[in-house]
């Protein structure tokens, strides 16, 4: 009780001086996660960093699967864009991904850090992301915790020795993180992990999704919670998990706040009753998810848009059709607010859910464009 007064205490002061400061340095991190655009037809220019994927943990070591021709188109954009980072990415969401086994002993760990070393330089990455959803969560080993930071530890350490001799630098390392209270309580050490990282990519999203024990709509991803939003529901929204981080021991200058460039569908039991927290039968069309594109078609259809002033987010609706989604609106209020906050910047997930056939607006890639305009002007 009192840690979740703390920390309410904190998201007050912190929302009344919310826009009082700012941040003039801040990174730009876009996660690409197929091949649709190919590498070439991104516009590079709106991220500081791309963190390409997946990749896997099998066996012990990685395995990049059949991604090795996009890692290596991805990774010959620096020379296009000489200020551009580009990192692999490995695990990814709904299970341990392999990671568990593998950091389970220094034998074991010292086998994935020469493996991942092995990895990076063959595509001429600059560095590591870690996407373990979630240590001790899916799959409850409660050593998965300590074995974690000990991996990221013995990482950096493997770096300090050995990055600028076998990769002429010394790779990042990051990780993608949960946003919710629950799972950041049980899967992270964060004091221990911000010794050892260069940053965090918080993925502040997936608050709200259609499960049969959650039949209801809600936004993928608010920036405030709701007033009608009670005890621990008042915290699924990106504030709220940003300020935790840091209250937590994660340095602001250490967190990527993340945007979705997607969102999620549902299907209303009835179309009369339209609103946030609706009931819901089902995932919605495009099988739940639904990119920036497909929902300028939507709404290009004819459906509503209503503009959340609370969580300062969309949603659309159509018959029984209902969407949770970000837009130019949402995206510019979230971005301001990362930059007035003094956190590290923003990561979008992903490049190749925004909007690059021109079907939304008549330049390509318009969500990220607001990230981008705000952070450097």
């Amino acid at each position: 009780m009192a840690l979740h007064l703390s920390a309410f205490l904190l998201f007050t002061l912190s929302f009344a001086g919310r826009y009082a400061y700012g941040n003039s340095n801040l990174n730009r991190v876009c996660y690409y996660a197929s091949y649709n655009p190919p590498p070439n037809k991104l516009n590079a220019t709106l991220c500081t960093h791309i963190i390409a994927g997946f990749s896997s943990v099998k066996d012990g070591v990685i395995d990049v699967g059949g991604n090795g021709k996009m890692y290596t188109e991805t990774t010959a954009l620096k020379k296009q864009y000489p200020h551009l980072k580009i990192l692999m990415t490995v695990g990814g969401g709904g299970n341990d991904q392999g990671f568990s086994s593998a950091v389970s002993s220094p034998g074991s760990r010292l086998k994935l850090i020469a493996s991942a070393f092995s990895t990076l330089g063959k595509y001429g990455f600059d560095g590591l992301d870690i996407d373990w959803e979630f240590p001790v969560w899916n799959d409850n080993q409660p050593d998965d915790k300590d074995n974690f930071i000990h991996f990221l530890k013995e990482f950096k350490i493997f770096s300090d020795f050995f990055g600028l001799k076998f990769l002429k630098k010394q790779p990042l390392l990051t990780v993608a993180v949960a946003a919710p209270k629950t799972f950041i309580d049980k899967a992270y050490n964060i004091t221990e992990m911000a010794k050892y990282v260069d940053f965090i990519n918080l993925m502040t999203y997936d608050f709200h999704d259609y499960f049969w024990y959650t039949p209801f709509t809600g936004h993928n991803s608010p920036l405030f919670n709701r007033s009608v939003e009670q005890a621990y529901f008042s915290t699924l929204n990106t504030a709220w998990s940003s300020y935790y981080w840091n209250m937590m021991g994660m340095p602001k200058s250490k967190i990527m706040v993340g945007i979705p460039t997607y969102g999620h569908t549902y299907k209303l039991l009835d179309p009369s009753i339209n609103y946030v927290d609706a009931p819901a039968t089902a995932m919605g069309i495009y099988g739940g998810d639904i990119t920036f594109t497909e929902v300028c078609k939507f709404l290009a259809s004819g459906a509503r848009r209503v503009f959340d002033s609370e969580s300062e987010v969309p949603y659309a609706f159509k018959g029984f059709d209902w969407i949770s989604y970000e837009d130019q609106a949402s995206i510019l209020r979230k971005a301001k607010w990362i930059k007035s906050q003094g956190f590290g910047g923003a990561m979008t997930y992903d490049l190749n859910s925004d909007d690059f056939s021109l079907i939304c607006d008549n330049a390509s890639f318009p969500l990220h464009r607001i990230i981008y305009d705000v952070f450097t002007n």
